[in-house]
């Protein structure tokens, strides 16, 4: 389409220049943001906005000349000179005026002159000139360009100043919103929908430009099948509309079933300049439940008149609603082992989608994990007559004698969670008084320290057995507090010898460092103040009892019933501030009861013990005078087979033998097990090594190495471990030496591609 070059200079209209120096700089603004359709031409069926460069104190421009280049995103100039088309690349336009506009938007000022030159580079670029400017000044001024343009491409229009090195503020800037077809149609929300009838939420139609809406002409809203429109909008048309600028009017309305017919008409007068925005409220939809099934949606499509066509949700069939919710932000994080009033979740919605849907009068809960108890809450309602609330451990109990309306009930808890829960903290509403249980994530719960050590193998001995290092991290600054004591136990296992604690990282001071009763106990003298510590605890030591079974022993954060309170329900009871209640002086277990406390009723926890390692020790021997590394049974094993053969018994394999790179591989563990019943295979998936103990011997080997390690002896293999379908394989030899064989008890029959361990 050729386009219109219709206006800018009959439409820019500069009213002062911008001063020559280099400290004045403009206000750029547009004066509105429009929407309309592609091919609109803003300044014909659409108001143009107005984009103005303005600033103060000008007088002292005289006689400079200033240029400027203007750039357009998705719209093209239209402009007129004279009636003639002006093809891109063809000189300029003149316009000379003779007035500043005065500071009390008067038409009245000091007489200027000056020329205003634009020159069209390209259907979207133009370079505005402004010069022999002459004449004093006592106003303000500025320059002005309507944006009459024709809008191309969907999205946002804009356009981008060049300054061309004036003292012009370069800059982008919006206009208009360039949208698919001529309408725009949307609903404020959606709507539970009961067999009854139920209002749904208001329904907006919206001109892209003016006159997208034929001047006469019927609406046509069609709602999905099986749901209704209530006929009392026939009578009650005139109620149900509003609109922008005045002049719509809905003349008869028509229902049959699901098909809502809307007669209208649009004054001559009006809805022309300005684009118009249609508000249609108080139209109720029913169902029959013949033909709906409870939780199907319905949706109206809005057509006729001239306008896009359109589909929107309106809601969804229910026979209750009650909505169950937490609002849309960041969890808060609480701490194990604490109780800390000063943190709160996220508030929590309870709320009738349906009026009368909950039954006030039975029993409705809210309750939290068994591991976080309700220390008190913050309650807002709306529409519930004398509400009350009981709260017992981790469940708050819900009370009312009546509703007035939608009910709406809005919660913020304040927790304690026990020293050995972690993870989301849910919240569940049940009960006889709803439907269906529903649940939320109100916060999130992590340990106050972390405690990291590496798994150590070990072979039992008396005493003053080395154990690898202890790491210990804050969660956050000031987590170990100052006067309180960590304990860290080992089970069945007493720590020896006196460790020593580093501080790696913080501010954080410790006190003595000790072993009581096979405790290992760190005394915090100072905490740290911004930082969060690290502590570094080595030179650990064990005692090991020889009558020590072989397996994994783990490491714990523990609680001494010296340093807890006792409790009963009367000292600390949910809902209950607790200042006063008396603090444990341990450094982890803040919110434990001592052992034999009435803790029922109260915030407290029955809980002394954390593991924070399953496997710190792996006891793989047996006492030093005790060696069981011998088997008589004779192994076979085939290439390819599904099973292999101890002695005369079959045995199935889930991973066969294979040959990779020239080498027989075994299966590890299934190889050393069929062997003999004291032989033990442990995988560790996080250093990827197995480590077989068979009577005295320990051996252990990393995928990838290519040495295996035998009662801490570096041996050469072969060929590295490999993972073939979760399962650890070695070479033929290598397995044979790891297990205390010679080469004439190693044996392969290339034939029958089978081996033997004899």
């Amino acid at each position: 389409m050729k386009k219109k070059l219709a206006l800018l200079m009959s439409a820019l209209m500069v009213v002062g220049m911008i001063p020559a120096t280099a400290f004045a700089v403009t206000t750029n603004t547009i004066d509105r943001i429009v929407t309309a359709s592609e091919e609109t031409v803003l300044g014909d069926t659409v108001s143009a906005p107005v984009f103005k460069m303005a600033d103060k104190n000008l007088e002292d421009l005289q006689d400079e000349e200033i240029a400027f280049k203007v750039t357009l995103e998705n719209a093209e100039w239209a402009i007129d000179n004279g009636g003639d088309d002006l093809a891109v690349g063809d000189g300029a336009i003149t316009w000379t005026t003779a007035k500043a506009q005065g500071d009390d938007n008067s038409s009245t000022g000091t007489a200027k002159n000056y020329d205003v030159k634009v020159q069209l580079l390209s259907a979207s670029q133009i370079i505005v000139t402004v010069e022999d400017y002459y004449g004093a000044s006592t106003v303000d001024c500025y320059i002005q360009i309507p944006m009459e343009a024709e809008l191309t491409d969907n999205g946002e229009a804009s356009l981008t100043v060049d300054p061309m090195d004036s003292v012009i503020t370069a800059g982008t800037y919006k206009f208009a919103n360039v949208v698919d077809g001529d309408t725009v149609a949307t609903i404020s929300d959606t709507s539970s929908i009961q067999e009854g009838g139920t209002t749904i939420e208001t329904i907006t139609i919206e001109e892209n430009s003016a006159g997208s809406l034929d001047t006469t002409g019927t609406l046509k809203l069609k709602l999905t099948s099986g749901f209704m429109w209530d006929d009392a909008v026939e009578s009650d048309y005139g109620d149900i509309y509003s609109s922008y600028p005045s002049g719509f009017a809905i003349t008869d309305a028509t229902v049959d079933e699901e098909e809502l017919l809307l007669d209208y008409e649009i004054n001559s007068g009006s809805g022309v300049s300005k684009a118009l925005t249609i508000t249609l409220t108080g139209l109720e939809v029913y169902f029959d439940e013949d033909d709906v099934s409870i939780g199907d949606i319905c949706e109206v499509t809005i057509s006729g008149g001239g306008m896009t066509k359109t589909t929107l949700e309106v809601g969804t069939a229910v026979d209750y609603g009650i909505k169950f919710s937490v609002e849309d932000d960041t969890l808060p994080v609480l701490y194990s082992g604490r109780r800390d009033t000063d943190e709160d979740t996220l508030e929590v919605t309870f709320k009738e989608t349906v009026k009368n849907s909950w039954l006030y009068n039975r029993t409705t809960k809210i309750i939290f994990p068994d591991g976080v108890k309700i220390i008190d809450v913050d309650v807002d309602e709306d529409n519930v007559t004398d509400f009350d609330y009981s709260i017992e451990d981790n469940e708050m109990k819900l009370e009312a004698t009546g509703t007035s309306g939608k009910v709406e009930l809005n919660f913020t808890f304040q927790l304690s969670v026990a020293p050995d829960f972690t993870g989301d903290i849910t919240a569940t509403l049940t009960g006889a008084g709803i439907d269906e249980d529903q649940e939320v994530v109100v916060a999130t719960a992590e340990a106050p320290i972390t405690v990291e050590a590496d798994s150590n193998a070990v072979s039992i001995d008396y005493r003053n057995v080395a154990i690898g290092d202890i790491t210990i991290t804050e969660a956050y600054a000031g987590a170990l507090e100052k006067d309180k004591v960590l304990y860290l136990e080992l089970d069945s296992i007493a720590f020896d010898g006196t460790p020593s604690v580093e501080v790696v990282e913080g501010d954080i001071e410790v006190g003595d460092v000790d072993v009581e009763d096979g405790l290992l106990t760190i005394e915090i003298d100072s905490e740290s103040a911004k930082t969060p510590g690290v502590l570094k605890v080595t030179d650990i030591e064990l005692y090991l009892d020889r009558s020590l079974p072989a397996g994994n022993y783990e490491l714990s954060l523990v609680a001494v019933d010296d340093d807890l309170p006792d409790v009963d329900d009367s000292d600390f009871t949910s809902g209950e501030n607790y200042d006063g209640y008396a603090e444990t002086d341990n450094a982890y277990f803040y919110n434990a009861a001592a052992k034999g406390s009435d803790f029922s009723g109260s915030t407290a926890f029955d809980c002394r013990k954390v593991v924070v390692k399953s496997n710190y020790v792996e006891v793989v021997t047996a006492g030093r005078d005790q060696d069981d590394s011998t088997f008589t049974t004779q192994i076979k094993v085939t290439i390819g087979s599904n099973v292999m053969y101890a002695g005369e018994t079959e045995i199935e394999l889930d991973v066969p033998a294979y040959i990779s790179n020239g080498y027989t591989m075994l299966p590890v563990r299934a190889v050393t097990e069929a062997l003999s019943g004291s032989a033990i295979v442990r995988w560790d998936d996080s250093t990827k090594t197995v480590t077989i103990t068979f009577g005295s011997r320990v051996i252990s080997m990393a995928v990838g190495s290519s040495s295996m390690n035998i009662n801490g002896v570096p041996v050469q293999m072969q060929a590295a471990m490999e993972i073939t379908n979760d399962r650890a394989f070695i070479p033929l030899r290598d397995l044979g030496y790891a297990l205390g064989l010679n080469d004439s008890k190693i044996a392969w029959d290339d034939t029958t591609k089978t081996a033997t361990l004899n």
